[in-house]
């Protein structure tokens, strides 16, 4: 059985954005290219994904903005365009078809993971899905891809509790809003803060009614580096997995906030998405849960590439041994050696930490002593 399930299709090249537009197909020719070049193509089951239903984007979205997605996507058609259906979000000609393809290969991905034919899944697609609202498309998505395969394992995968964590450099608002008041997801999210969306994001954004604590938002200052990451990993992130003990762990694995990319300005290296990938390989296992990982952000190709073969090859490791045998840069990809990254401002980053862990600590028993 290999570890680890890799869902993709090249239809996902085919939703177009404006030539200019950091959310290209480029991004994913070059995560094929580099998972060739890595031979880790090799190592992994491949899975074909399947357009999402009706009902089960209906699960997540509102039937009345599917079928405007749907009549927008046919007017996209029709005129061989590419539309702006929100700030620089588009649709051509193929992008609602291959909005469904994406979300359904989110689903294909839990099928996989759930019904232990691997015990991990990535999901390289688009167009991307965590700002994606019930009934708005944002930020470059149209379907939340993450929420749907997160709705789909409950209602048919007899899973009772999900943890989503969502590393993307921006705050994932619409998956936040998708799970607001449900205690059966659990949302953890790194981010950027002051950044985009505006006035979203910050820590005290805990939940509301039977949700309340179980929305878990960790807004990190510009210029974070690994450091940050990963103290906040370990003091926040790894107590509270263990306390809530989920069935799936769900990823939102955007990699904008490596210190290469041009939209955010975090500081992650292809050695600090390596570490939490590894961290978070680790509290799968502690807990027993299956993992699914869904593509998010990530617009320098080169590193976005590099750092999800990073993911994957964790992924794909058979045991705690093994992750620590991965070599997370170098000699996969043939490149230079990138130096882990320090915080720009560390008492600011150990402030924010701390800040945030006291708050949460009126929900999560594991959060109220110093030693967890």
């Amino acid at each position: 059985m290999s570890n680890l399930v890799f869902v993709y299709d090249p239809q996902f090249q085919k939703h177009l954005t404006p030539e200019s537009h950091p959310e290209s197909p480029n991004r994913l020719a070059a995560i094929e290219s580099a998972l060739h070049r890595s031979e880790l193509i090799k190592q992994v089951r491949r899975a074909e994904p399947r357009a999402a239903t009706g009902d089960e984007l209906a699960a997540v979205h509102n039937p009345a903005y599917i079928e405007d997605l749907e009549r927008k996507g046919n007017l996209a058609r029709d005129q061989n365009a590419r539309l702006e259906v929100e700030s620089e979000t588009f649709m051509s000609s193929e992008s609602y078809d291959t909005a469904k393809l994406a979300a359904g290969a989110g689903i294909v991905a839990v099928e996989s993971v759930l019904q232990a034919r691997s015990q991990s899944a990535f999901v390289a697609v688009r167009p991307p899905g965590h700002h994606a609202l019930k009934d708005k498309a944002m930020g470059f998505c149209l379907f939340n891809n993450v929420a749907i395969g997160a709705r789909y394992a409950q209602k048919h995968l007899g899973v009772k509790k999900v943890l989503i964590i969502d590393w993307d450099v921006h705050h994932g608002n619409g998956t936040q809003a998708i799970f607001y008041d449900d205690p059966s997801v659990c949302f953890v999210s790194f981010h950027q803060y002051p950044f985009w969306p505006p006035n979203v994001g910050w820590y005290t954004e805990d939940g509301a009614d039977e949700g309340k604590g179980y929305n878990i938002n960790i807004p990190l200052p510009a210029g974070t580096g690994d450091e940050g990451y990963v103290k906040a990993w370990d003091a926040i992130v790894t107590p509270i997995i263990l306390e809530y003990n989920p069935d799936l762990i769900m990823l939102s694995a955007g990699y904008d906030a490596h210190q290469f990319d041009p939209l955010g300005q975090q500081q992650i290296s292809t050695a600090g998405y390596y570490l939490l990938s590894s961290r978070l390989a680790d509290v799968a296992e502690r807990t027993n849960a299956r993992l699914a990982g869904f593509l998010e952000g990530g617009y320098n190709t080169k590193t976005l590439a590099e750092s999800v073969v990073a993911t994957m090859h964790v992924l794909n490791a058979a045991d705690a041994q093994g992750r620590k045998d991965v070599k997370p840069f170098g000699s996969i990809y043939g490149g230079e050696v990138v130096e882990q990254t320090m915080d720009r401002n560390p008492q600011l980053v150990d402030e924010r930490i701390s800040t945030i862990r006291k708050h949460l600590s009126k929900y999560w028993k594991s959060l109220r002593n110093s030693s967890s």
